[in-house]
């Protein structure tokens, strides 16, 4: 259980948090709420009030998950692509959740939620000439798919065996046009980093970079904030507030459309708020991009973007380059960018992706980049 703890006076409102276990009893639980409420009396901000008249959510599923079973057939599902004479799963963990949320208020504001969640962790390894190579991943997701996990182990450890075969930029030569895609923790990170430069809280900090009728892509790519999509499973129907969240299209073909944003930095600015609201799903005109040279970065070390000065980019893992009749993987090189320049000519996949707090176009595609 988690409480939030406000303190206000006509000026200023601070706020603490308390986590209670069971392990705490009425004695240990008053400590801590006292400790919060003079932890929320030292650190105060602007004065801002709590939301008032939500309309309470209930969720009246009755259905449980059998988890056990859900779990043996994950594994099963998992060890399917464990088929490879030289790779091999090193490391698995799964974690099958139904989780029920209650959230209640001073304003007595009552929410009853539930989710459902399914997590992998991996770390496949593949050995060549006597040396391993590792790759890791996080798989969530809230469908029961066991064919779409099989397919998802199976291309890891097909990644893990293109990343023993990857040859060195050098030993190949790029074309100066060359088209970059990105995926994956990239690509989260890019819609990520933009949506929240139109969060009210960028705006009131002066440190947004766009502002509403601002036109970000000349490719008119729209972006929609959902509390809930099908197959994500960070989806949440209430934000910490207590706010209850609907759709937000932020930028609708390819310039602002509108900004969002939590309770408190709303009320600063004098704008309705719109709640914390955990996914995105992209969308736009799409791009066949299979018949022409391309690189693929599947995996980057660390994938890296500053939004003040707009740098993007990092170290890559493993990519892939199509040389206009093959694959080619390669490793031990970086690219780098300016994402609110590269952003105005970025292309959209045909194929799609869903990740935990992501759905749309697998890769996006930029032209221009430089590669070192």
């Amino acid at each position: 259980t988690v409480i939030n703890v406000y303190v206000s006076d006509e000026k200023t409102t601070g706020t603490s948090t308390v986590t209670v276990t069971s392990a705490d009893d009425e004695r240990s639980l008053n400590r801590k709420l006292k400790d919060a409420v003079k932890k929320a009396r030292s650190a105060r901000n602007p004065y801002y009030p709590l939301p008032e008249k939500q309309i309470s959510v209930v969720d009246k599923t009755k259905a449980k998950h059998d988890l056990n079973a859900i779990a043996t057939e994950v594994a099963r599902a998992v060890f399917k692509a464990d088929t490879e004479k030289n790779g091999w799963l090193n490391s698995t963990e799964i974690f099958v959740s139904d989780i029920r949320s209650e959230f209640l208020d001073s304003h007595g504001t009552k929410h009853d939620t539930a989710n459902f969640n399914i997590s992998i962790e991996v770390i496949p390894t593949w050995s060549k000439d006597g040396e391993e190579i590792e790759l890791y991943k996080f798989y969530e997701t809230s469908n029961i798919d066991y064919e779409k996990i099989t397919e998802e182990i199976r291309e890891l450890l097909h990644n893990a065996k293109l990343r023993s075969e990857a040859l060195s930029i050098r030993d190949v030569e790029l074309p100066e046009d060359l088209k970059v895609l990105v995926t994956n923790d990239m690509l989260t990170l890019i819609m990520e980093s933009i949506s929240a430069d139109i969060n009210y809280q960028s705006l009131y900090f002066k440190q947004n970079h766009y502002r509403t009728g601002d036109r970000i892509s000349d490719n008119g790519f729209s972006l929609t904030l959902k509390p809930s999509i099908k197959g994500c499973a960070r989806s949440a129907k209430v934000d910490g507030d207590g706010i209850v969240l609907k759709n937000a299209k932020i930028i609708d073909k390819g310039s602002v459309k509108k900004l969002w944003g939590p309770n408190r930095f709303a009320h600063y600015l004098g704008k309705k708020a719109t709640g914390n609201i955990p996914l995105m799903e992209l969308d736009g005109e799409r791009y066949d991009f299979r018949k022409e040279k391309h690189l693929i970065i599947e995996n980057f070390s660390s994938p890296q973007l500053e939004e003040t000065n707009g740098y993007w980019g990092g170290e890559v893992r493993l990519a892939r380059y199509y040389d206009g009749e093959r694959y080619i993987p390669l490793t031990g090189f970086a690219i780098s960018g300016n994402i609110y320049e590269d952003l105005k000519n970025v292309k959209l996949s045909k194929e799609d992706m869903c990740l935990p707090e992501y759905k749309g176009p697998k890769y996006l595609i930029f032209d221009g980049i430089k590669i070192h």
